[in-house]
């Protein structure tokens, strides 16, 4: 961690409890028309929208996802939070702001540009994030890339992009630190990432004709550290 910036873990997340929030989840795309039920865990899209974070289809949607105990309850699980503890020695304050990601195909120009998550979470800057896909994630259902040791650049000031319709503020490829490089690879459930909050990363398209790619996000501090208090809010105060 403190030389790259990350860390990847192969098949170390609750992979009963990952899937429990995949069928709840799907269950709510399924009653909004986004997916074909016939085969419900597969998440094959119905060609409804794309939908995107900010839109009213999407939030009305998300906020079913929010209210979700398999959703709420994943990211508190002893794997996430003993291992939390052991990167951060010490008391893990989980922020109750859960993040899930909905990402559609056929969509790719709201596909989510490099950035740091300290821009947007603030509080103190050793906070960690932990990306976890709901289930299988090849790398054409668009996964995440993260930009080895980028996080020893410290806060890089973001830019605007206009053309997203959320999270915005961006790097573009000028700002981003020399001698560093992207990595990205296949996901399979279990499988996840852990940054630091000055790790640049970005998502990668979803490239598939028809799968809709389910995805977490949640960051894990010290008890004893500043928090931004929207931190402790829901996501979009939903």
């Amino acid at each position: 961690m403190s030389e790259d910036g990350y860390l990847f873990m192969r098949g170390v997340a609750p992979k009963d409890e990952i899937l429990s929030a995949r069928r709840d989840i799907l269950n709510l795309c399924k009653d909004a028309g986004w997916i074909d039920s016939t085969h419900l865990m597969d998440g094959k899209w119905s060609g409804a929208g794309p939908f995107t974070e900010g839109e009213a289809p999407y939030m009305n949607v998300y906020k079913e996802i929010l209210a979700l105990k398999s959703f709420h309850e994943l990211p508190a699980h002893p794997v996430f939070m003993n291992l939390m503890a052991k990167i951060l020695g010490g008391e893990v304050l989980l922020h109750n702001r859960r993040i899930g990601r909905v990402t559609f195909p056929n969509n790719v120009n709201q596909t989510t540009a490099a950035h740091q998550d300290y821009h947007y979470i603030r509080g103190t800057s050793d906070t960690y994030t932990v990306w976890l896909p709901l289930g299988d994630c090849p790398i054409e259902l668009g996964g995440l890339a993260v930009l080895r040791g980028s996080h020893k650049a410290g806060l890089i000031e973001h830019r605007m992009h206009a053309e997203k319709k959320y999270a915005g503020h961006g790097l573009d490829d000028d700002q981003l630190p020399e001698g560093t490089e992207w990595h990205a690879g296949d996901f399979q459930a279990g499988d996840f990432l852990i940054f630091h909050a000055y790790t640049i990363h970005k998502a990668l398209p979803n490239l598939t004709k028809d799968r809709l790619r389910l995805s977490v996000d949640n960051r894990y501090q010290r008890k004893t550290e500043a928090i931004e208090p929207g931190s402790m809010g829901t996501h979009y105060n939903l």
